[in-house]
């Protein structure tokens, strides 16, 4: 995972894998955050949301601004 996390999109949240394949998934809000993830949110006292695709599995992590 990124040590640094991308803003929270405006819109729905697509799956980036899947894109690569030609589909467009929205992924859908997990309630938990991966365990480095949270690590680096306490760290940082940042919020962040964690999102996971039902298409493929993949998890994206986003910083709430």
């Amino acid at each position: 995972m990124a040590n640094d996390y991308a803003p929270l999109p405006d819109g729905p949240v697509f799956c980036d894998a899947c894109s690569k394949a030609g589909k467009q998934i929205e992924m859908q809000p997990q309630e938990t955050l991966p365990p480095d993830a949270l690590e680096w949110a306490k760290n940082r006292d940042t919020e962040l949301e964690s999102y996971r695709c039902p298409e493929c599995e993949s998890v994206n992590v986003f910083r709430v601004d």
